[in-house]
């Protein structure tokens, strides 16, 4: 029997929901459009794709003659449509509600635009978990994709992968298809004859009749990523291919995965682990398992009897994410928290038009680009972060009955984020306010008007790739086009110079007890000794009811290490907001327990409105003309009473008073992070501290108090 070889060619297409326009237009005209023009000229070669709902609604209104060209290449059977969560969600981290409902709305727009079925799932980053197989079934999907390190890490070979298998969760099965990491590396970063070449080894492995390579990734890297549009198109690459697949017909049928699995049995069945492609699994590690991991690997690549040592050395899972970032696990819980508002509202007499609204503007808070961290920027894009927010943040005020409608305030405490330590929740029309009792700190702030969070920072961490920065090279070019897993680039000389690491997890309304030397530059660089255990510590918090929905209580008892020794010293906080407007006020009373306390109390806020050097946002002092007044500038002030920071974008200003009169520092909190094409300087929001002296006898009291408010610049 002649042995034959199956491929089949895969497409994934994506971009964040909040990502830039100018930057997904890139996208369209270096790789999307492209890709099918090109492909458009072999009908005989087929191949799937999966564009997330993200890229469909964009394109849909922007170029409406990709989609017109898209129906005409299925029309003809040469494209297969593919499903997944609408909104591209890690469906094993979203409540099954929400999964069913993302692959019902791509399923639905597939059959209205194309006029078919989609049969298989592209599934979110080939994140897998054992439970998967029964949500994509009940779905009416019949096969999914994943990556071969699934197999590889349950110890299958690669001639073992030739096919797809069979899996199942209580009895509810699936196909699922392996892809070829080999093939990923090679497309496009090789000469296509070296593709044709790995497939004749394939075709000579042992064993007879049909087997099948699946090689399924990003379209990006066929012309979006570094230097792949010069390659693929000037340079003819994917049209070489094309030549070379038509070519070698004889011997190498491209196909599809729904021929595949009309055609061929399936090799088995199998059980697969939690698991995600190597790269994922590596970044879902903390930053010392991630050392040891590469030192592992390296250990196995050294000895040279490890063909591939990334598949012997386990790393995590993507659900680490949520433990190693904390902002992370607090945009999954609110998350989960606004789904489940969803949920109830749905259960009672509700208005069809308002729960479609907030479930749309859920499932795009579930886009998954800005919960996690690896080659791209992800978590660290503050313009991802802040959509994931507003679209929570609309779904809820939509389920309040709107900004004119619904209850003026109210208060929730429950643990919001599952850390075992309470939140609580002030809200009224047009503001929330989240304190966390750790630290008795405000965690977010939001406004309804525009839907905003105030607040939405990150802390700045230690990465893995910090250390390489001093040996990076600059822009990726053209030049030696690799894989972006592979280069490390910098977009900034001197970057590590940068790298500022915190003690403590960022957030605002944070309590510190400094000593009267500490300045502005070792506070802002997290390099100064923190004399109190206040910013950590759990504060008790007023549990009694509260008329009208609008205020806490938060005390705690602590102490403050001075240099003849450490002093008990009480804080309390009491927050309050508005009736109906985006006020919030906080009174602190710091008490002298036992001794004199002689420091200095500072109340550091971060406050994050996306740009620190645009012309149209920055700080203003009534009293004083500034030297520089960006976001991202620093500097210190004396007696300071009010200031203002402004943002004609957003048409917003956050207006802030201090009584007594205060010492204000102000800095930019920015991280120094991986992206796509290097490592660049992020600016994350603009710290402002308020200080005072405190010299108080034992038994004596300060009051501090703070008030912002959110006004419109203009009608």
């Amino acid at each position: 029997m002649d042995k034959r070889i199956r491929l089949i060619l895969g497409l994934h297409n994506h971009q964040p929901v909040g990502n830039f326009d100018h930057i997904v237009e890139d996208a369209y005209c270096k790789a999307y459009m492209p890709f099918l023009e090109v492909m458009n000229d072999y009908p005989h070669i087929p191949f799937a794709i999966h564009n997330s709902g993200v890229l469909w609604d964009w394109i849909a209104e922007k170029h409406p003659e990709y989609m017109e060209l898209l129906f005409r290449m299925a029309e003809r059977g040469q494209v297969e449509l593919m499903s997944g969560g609408y909104y591209e969600p890690i469906l094993s981290v979203i409540p099954e509600r929400d999964r069913q409902g993302q692959l019902a709305m791509m399923e639905d727009f597939v059959k209205e635009r194309f006029q078919a079925k989609p049969r298989g799932c592209w599934l979110t980053e080939r994140i897998w978990e054992p439970h998967m197989p029964k949500s994509l079934a009940k779905a009416g999907l019949e096969y999914v994709v994943v990556d071969d390190s699934h197999f590889k890490s349950i110890g299958f070979l690669p001639e073992e992968m030739r096919g797809s298998f069979v899996t199942e969760e209580d009895g509810t099965y699936i196909r699922i298809f392996p892809i070829d990491k080999r093939l990923r590396y090679l497309i496009p970063f090789s000469d296509p004859e070296e593709t044709i070449s790995y497939l004749k080894g394939i075709r000579s492995e042992e064993g007879d009749g049909y087997k099948v390579a699946v090689i399924a990734d990003d379209g990006e890297k066929f012309g979006l990523w570094p230097g792949t549009h010069s390659l693929c198109y000037q340079h003819s690459w994917l049209e070489r291919l094309c030549v070379l697949l038509e070519e070698n017909a004889e011997w190498l049928e491209v196909t599809t995965f729904s021929k595949v699995l009309d055609e061929l049995p399936p090799l088995g069945i199998v059980y697969l682990p939690t698991a995600s492609y190597s790269e994922m699994m590596e970044w879902a590690l903390p930053l010392r398992a991630q050392r040891r991991y590469h030192e592992a690997e390296e250990a196995l690549r050294a000895d040279g009897r490890f063909e591939e040592p990334a598949a012997m050395v386990k790393g995590g899972f993507w659900r680490n994410f949520l433990v190693k970032y904390e902002e992370s696990n607090w945009m999954h819980k609110r998350m989960l928290f606004v789904s489940n508002l969803v949920r109830d509202y749905g259960k009672g007499k509700f208005k069809k038009n308002i729960l479609e609204a907030a479930k749309k503007h859920l499932y795009k808070a579930q886009c998954n680009c800005a919960y996690w961290h690896g080659l791209f920027g992800g978590l660290y894009l503050p313009h991802l972060r802040s959509a994931v927010y507003s679209h929570l943040i609309e779904a809820e005020y939509a389920l309040n009955g709107g900004r004119s409608g619904g209850k003026r305030s109210s208060r929730f405490i429950g643990d919001l984020d599952g850390d075992g330590v309470d939140e609580v929740i002030l809200s009224n029309r047009s503001l929330k306010a989240i304190m966390k009792l750790r630290g008795a700190v405000l965690r977010e702030l939001s406004i309804s008007d525009p839907p905003f969070n105030l607040t939405d920072t990150i802390t700045r961490r230690e990465e893995s790739y910090h250390g390489k920065l001093a040996e990076a090279s600059g822009d990726i070019d053209d030049r030696g086009v690799t894989s972006i897993h592979n280069v490390t680039a910098v977009k900034e000389k001197g970057l590590e110079r940068g790298l500022v690491y915190d003690f403590h997890l960022r957030a605002s309304l944070m309590d510190h007890f400094i000593d009267m030397k500490t300045g502005l530059e070792s506070f802002s660089s997290a390099s100064y000794r923190e004399l109190g255990d206040f910013i950590d510590g759990v504060y008790d918090v007023d549990r009694g009811e509260d008329d009208d929905g609008r205020s806490a209580s938060f005390e705690r008892e602590g102490a403050v290490e001075l240099r003849d020794g450490a002093r008990k010293v009480s804080v309390s906080k009491s927050i309050r907001i508005g009736a109906d407007r985006p006020v919030l006020e906080a009174c602190y009373k710091v008490t002298a327990v036992d001794g004199m306390l002689r420091c200095r109390f500072a109340v550091e806020s971060v406050l994050s409105l996306l740009a620190g050097n645009a012309p149209d946002r920055y700080f203003r002092f009534p009293d004083r003309e500034l030297s520089e007044s960006h976001l991202a500038s620093a500097g210190e002030e004396t007696d300071v009473g009010h200031m203002s920071l402004i943002d004609e974008w957003l048409n917003i200003e956050i207006a802030l008073e201090f009584i007594p009169h205060a010492k204000l520092w102000r800095f930019p909190i920015e991280t120094v992070s991986n992206s796509e094409s290097g490592c660049e300087r992020v600016y994350q929001g603009s710290a402002v501290v308020p200080v005072w002296k405190l010299d108080l006898e034992e038994g004596d009291s300060a009051g501090f108090n703070i008030s912002l408010k959110v006004k419109r610049l203009r009608d």
